[in-house]
């Protein structure tokens, strides 16, 4: 059986694709991130990624550039 391209396995390949740190993957869970646990390892496809990402970084008012 061929791998999907479409289909990322595992917190660090996942985590590479979307552009954070493992450290955070935790935190991005709590806020929707789509990935789910399966067999004992972290599964994302790579729309459902895209299109998460595209929704939570949608502006939803005005927006000001604030040091953290």
């Amino acid at each position: 059986m061929q791998k999907s391209e479409k289909i990322l396995v595992g917190k660090e390949e996942i985590c590479s694709y979307a552009g954070f740190s493992c450290g955070v993957f935790q935190e991005m869970l709590n806020i929707g991130f789509p990935a789910v646990k399966f067999a004992g390892a972290w599964r994302a496809h790579v729309q459902n990624i895209d299109d998460w990402t595209q929704v939570v970084t949608r502006p939803t008012g005005p927006q000001q550039d604030k040091e953290d």
